[in-house]
């Protein structure tokens, strides 16, 4: 079979990140010129080496603490940390993006724990 030692069958990447991002805002551009998807996607390959997306029909309802209800369509993005001491650095990037899409907050999920990331500076209303 040869002198190489054999690839690993797997490799882990780490826990799994999911978080939801408001589909038509993230086309949209920032006050920097480039979409919002754009410069998530320069985010997570600079931090985290890359990333899955999924769009189409993915849709979440909610109340709010007021008790209004909401709808909205996303984009699905899913992230592996190999490191979990990296999770904060993504966590201020998505308050970060939450306040410049104008959004109150964003759904992140981290293996079986999910929870609100809310725009920086701005508290739950």
């Amino acid at each position: 079979m040869g002198s190489q030692a054999a690839k690993p069958f797997k490799e882990s990447l780490g826990r799994l990140g999911v978080l939801l991002l408001p589909s038509l805002k993230m086309k949209s551009l920032s006050t920097r010129g480039k979409t919002y998807e754009q410069e998530l996607h320069d985010f997570l390959v600079a931090n985290f080496s890359g990333y899955t997306v999924a769009s189409g029909n993915i849709a979440g309802f909610w109340k709010d603490s007021k008790g209004r209800q909401h709808y909205g369509e996303h984009m699905e993005y899913r992230v592996g940390f190999l490191s979990e001491e990296k999770i904060p650095l993504l966590e201020n990037f998505i308050s970060e993006l939450a306040r410049d899409l104008d959004e109150e907050s964003i759904f992140w999920e981290t293996g079986e724990d999910a929870w609100l990331i809310y725009a920086k500076n701005r508290q739950p209303s």
